[in-house]
């Protein structure tokens, strides 16, 4: 009704709307004050009479129907009164892209690929329908097409984050590097506190086990790129553990690139992130635990001689302190025996570590 009334202007213009509309239909019979009458009254069977009035013509009657089937979800419907009305009016751009909206809810992807591949060619500058083609190309199995449909909505959309964050899923999914960082710091850029799991995992092994790119350039040959792309980025988002933790692996984990030091400070960094919300869930607690037990290996690697290794002991010392106490403290109030015997068993470690390292401070 919203729509309605911005196209009458107000309660009162459409009521006079349909005092106009019935009084020329007392004179003749025309599909277009028929679809008005649609409009005032919200009434569907005024469309219906439109459309047979018009023989079958009538682009208005069809696509006023559709909207009205759209908007109670029933989209198979909509879909069907959207074609007929398109079929008598092919330069609908907005039809075609409601159209394409209506396909994908249905789910029918082909019908939403040539509906979004006609709401671009009429208008090729909708960042959202570029966007939306690139979801249907996608849903179907068509990456490439996906990408370069995404990629366009980029141009058309600089400045909507959620383009971007469709285009970097896309890249990442057709190992597309090089898209993938850009659009990261893109996303950055636009103010948008970005950290994917998925994505931070994907540059990551893109270098730990030198992947090939879609366009073959040695996934090894991106890590300066990403070094800087995590720099920058966790400038921009201070508290994000997935973030730390795929930085800190950078220099863990990447042969060759290996900064032990260094690695370790981020996952020190990831703990610190993952604990802010440690007393949540016994999940919550486990991963900070796994984050402990990572930093204990580490550490245990990294040797004497490192001008760190004094300063990571420590706060190694203390996340295990803390990990051991807020462990006793969920076994006490968990009551799942499975869960129970989860933290038992993880307890058991963490104390057994703390000992180890007390014993490695003794000799620092």
């Amino acid at each position: 009704s919203s729509g309605i009334n911005a196209e009458y202007g107000g309660i009162g213009r459409y009521e006079a709307a349909e005092k106009i509309a019935r009084d020329i239909l007392e004179k003749e019979t025309s599909p277009k004050w028929f679809c008005i009458l649609g409009d005032t009254t919200q009434d569907i069977s005024y469309y219906e009479t439109a459309w047979e009035l018009s023989k079958f013509t009538s682009a208005r009657a069809m696509k006023a129907l559709g909207y009205h089937y759209f908007n109670t979800k029933s989209y198979q419907k909509a879909l069907d009164c959207m074609q007929k009305s398109l079929e008598c009016n092919h330069l609908q751009s907005g039809l075609w892209f409601t159209a394409g909206c209506t396909a994908l809810a249905i789910p029918d992807y082909t019908t939403a690929v040539k509906c979004f591949t006609e709401a671009v060619r009429l208008d090729d500058e909708s960042g959202q329908a570029w966007s939306n083609l690139g979801a249907a190309h996608e849903r179907l199995g068509a990456l490439e097409k996906a990408h370069n449909c995404y990629k366009e909505a980029t141009r058309h959309s600089f400045n909507s984050w959620q383009i971007w964050e469709n285009y970097i899923c896309s890249a990442a999914r057709i190992r597309h590097f090089a898209s993938v960082i850009v659009a990261y710091r893109q996303i950055l850029n636009l103010g948008h506190k970005y950290s994917d799991p998925k994505i931070l995992n994907c540059l990551v092994a893109a270098v730990v086990n030198n992947t090939p790119s879609v366009d073959g350039q040695p996934g090894i040959s991106f890590f300066d790129k990403i070094i800087e792309l995590f720099k920058f980025a966790s400038s921009k988002v201070t508290s994000s553990a997935d973030l730390w933790r795929s930085y800190a692996a950078l220099y863990l984990e990447v042969s060759g690139r290996e900064n032990v030091g260094l690695g370790i400070d981020y996952l020190i960094k990831a703990y610190h992130s993952c604990s802010l919300s440690i007393e949540k869930s016994s999940e919550r607690y486990l991963e900070c635990g796994q984050y402990g037990s990572a930093i204990y290996k580490y550490v245990s690697s990294e040797g004497k001689e490192s001008p760190t290794y004094a300063r990571h002991l420590q706060s190694l010392s203390t996340i295990l302190q803390i990990l051991v106490t807020k462990g006793h403290k969920l076994l006490e109030t968990t009551d799942e025996s499975e869960e129970k015997n989860t933290i038992a068993e993880f307890l058991k470690e963490c104390k057994s570590n703390l000992e180890s390292v007390e014993e490695l401070m003794l000799f620092t």
